[in-house]
C-alpha cells in the first residue's frame, strides 16, 4: 500500500516541477529567458526582435519564440514601424510592410529587412557595405525622408586600455526616400573614442543624435547629443547630458510634452563593474538639453547587473528589455512597471 501511495506522489512532485519550469520564463511582470546570450533585441509592436547567436528571432511578451529568419545575420539591430503602406516603404497588398528593420553584422554589411504586421518577410536587402567594421544602424522616419545611421570603426575596436590608442569611430548619416536607394549625407561626428548605442530622433523641426562616448571599452563614458536644423548636412554639438563619471550605456532618448527623458543603464553606484553593476537610471531634460532632474533609480523590479537595451509604453506599462549579466550569463529579461511621472 505504501507504494502504491509513493508513486502518485512523485508523479505530482514531478508534474509540479515541470509546471515550475514551465513557468520559470514566464513571469507576472515579464519573463526571464536564463543563459540566452543574445546580442541586441528591440521592441518590434508587441512583441521583440532579438539576435541569438547572430540568429534572428521574434518573441512574444512572455519569451516565446514566434519567428525565426533562418539565413539573416545580425549583431546589431534597430526596429522603426512604417506609418503607411505606400509604394516604396511598405508597398502594397497582402504582403504590405509594417516593420523597417536596420541590422548590422561581422560580414560589414547593413540591411534593411520589411516585414509584415505578422512579422512575414516582405524583403532583405545589402543597403550598405563598408570596408570596415559598421555598428550600431539607427533608422528614422521623418516626414517623407527616412534616415539611416551606422558607425564605423577604423584601428583597433573596443580598446579596453586606458592607456592604449582607441580606433578612430565614425557616425554616417544617409537619406533614402524607399528604404532601398540610399544616398550618404555626412558624417555626423568622428572621434578616437567609442561612440556607440546611438539613437536618431526628430522634434521641432531638427535631427537630434544622442550616444555613448567613452574613451575605452567599459570605462566612464558620457551621454551626448548632436543636432542638425537642415536635414543632416551640418551638425551642430555635441552636447553633454550626462558627464563621464560612470559607464553609461544608452536604451533610447525619447520625446516627451516638455523636453526629453533619457534611459541608461550605469554602475553609477559602483564605478568599475560597468555592466555586472549597473542599474537602470532615467533623466529629463528641457527641448534644449538642460537637466531637470538626473540619476534617478528606476523602480524596475531586478535593477541589478542591467546591460538595458530598450525601454517601451505597452498597454499603460513601461517596460524594460534586457540582458543580466551580460558579460556572464547573460539572460534576457523583461521586466514591467506603472509608468513613472
Amino acid at each position: 500500500m505504501d507504494r502504491q501511495l509513493r508513486i502518485p506522489a512523485a508523479g505530482v512532485l514531478i508534474a509540479l516541477l515541470a509546471l515550475a519550469a514551465g513557468w520559470s520564463a514566464r513571469m507576472e511582470n515579464g519573463f526571464t529567458l536564463p543563459a540566452y546570450h543574445n546580442a541586441d533585441a528591440k521592441f518590434m509592436g508587441a512583441h521583440i526582435m532579438t539576435s541569438v547567436d547572430e540568429g534572428l528571432k521574434v518573441l512574444d511578451l512572455e519569451g516565446n519564440t514566434v519567428r525565426q529568419y533562418d539565413g539573416l545575420y545580425a549583431s546589431w539591430l534597430y526596429v522603426q514601424e512604417i506609418p503607411d503602406s505606400g509604394e516604396g516603404a511598405g508597398g502594397a497588398g497582402p504582403k504590405a510592410a509594417k516593420y523597417a528593420v536596420a541590422y548590422s553584422n561581422h560580414a560589414n554589411e547593413t540591411h534593411i529587412l520589411r516585414l509584415t504586421e505578422e512579422e512575414e518577410v516582405v524583403d532583405d536587402r545589402v543597403v550598405l557595405e563598408t570596408d570596415t567594421l559598421a555598428i550600431d544602424p539607427v533608422l528614422l522616419r521623418a516626414g517623407d525622408t527616412w534616415f539611416l545611421t551606422h558607425t564605423w570603426i577604423e584601428g583597433t575596436i573596443n580598446n579596453p586600455d586606458p592607456e592604449g590608442e582607441n580606433g578612430t569611430y565614425t557616425v554616417k548619416l544617409y537619406r533614402s526616400e524607399d528604404l532601398e536607394e540610399w544616398e550618404y549625407v555626412t558624417d555626423v561626428i568622428s572621434r578616437k573614442q567609442n561612440l556607440e548605442d546611438g539613437d536618431l530622433r526628430y522634434a521641432d523641426g531638427r535631427l537630434c543624435y544622442f550616444f555613448e562616448m567613452e574613451q575605452y571599452d567599459k570605462g566612464p563614458s558620457a551621454i551626448c547629443a548632436m543636432t542638425s536644423q537642415d536635414g543632416g548636412r551640418t551638425w551642430e554639438g555635441p552636447w553633454e547630458l550626462l558627464p563621464a563619471v560612470a559607464d553609461h550605456e544608452m536604451a533610447s532618448c525619447e520625446p516627451t510634452e516638455g523636453g526629453w527623458r533619457l534611459y541608461v543603464s550605469s554602475d553609477y553606484a559602483c564605478v568599475g563593474e560597468s555592466y555586472q553593476g549597473a542599474s537602470v537610471y532615467y533623466a529629463d531634460y528641457t527641448r534644449d538639453f538642460a537637466p531637470v532632474r538626473t540619476y534617478q533609480l528606476s523602480a524596475m523590479p531586478d535593477n541589478q547587473s542591467v546591460r538595458l537595451y530598450e525601454v517601451k509604453e505597452i498597454g499603460g506599462q513601461l517596460c524594460f528589455l534586457f540582458a543580466r549579466n551580460f558579460l556572464t550569463d547573460c539572460d534576457l529579461l523583461l521586466r514591467t512597471l506603472d509608468a513613472e511621472p
